[in-house]
């Protein structure tokens, strides 16, 4: 009986070792993935949210980003916001990602 108790503790720590480490694992690899970015453009579509808004940026290029544009960011990195349009030229520059599909995401830190 002792020995089947012991061995249930053993196998409970073995797997809260492994399922911590995969955890810290998976954390550092997403920073990782993470670089900053700057994306000039015309404002092609505009989605309002809470904080802020998402706006399509297309480039010369035909290249489209889609850019998060927030009060809070923008204050974290001393930055003003500002509300654009549709059509409007716009710089951001931040923190981006790709989604699957391949689509990029940019969290605005500046905007010119």
């Amino acid at each position: 009986m002792k020995k089947i108790i012991l061995l249930g503790i053993l196998l409970s720590g073995a797997f809260t070792i492994t399922d911590c480490t995969a955890n810290k694992t998976a954390q550092s690899t997403a920073a990782d993935d993470e670089m900053i970015i700057s994306a000039s453009g015309t404002i092609t579509h505009i989605e309002n949210g809470k904080d802020g808004y998402m706006a399509t940026i297309r480039d010369a290029n035909g290249k489209e980003y889609t850019a998060t544009i927030s009060i809070v960011n923008l204050q974290k990195s001393g930055s003003i916001y500002k509300r654009y349009q549709i059509g409007d030229a716009i710089t951001v520059k931040g923190p981006s990602w790709n989604d699957d599909q391949g689509r990029i995401y940019i969290t605005a830190e500046k905007l010119n």
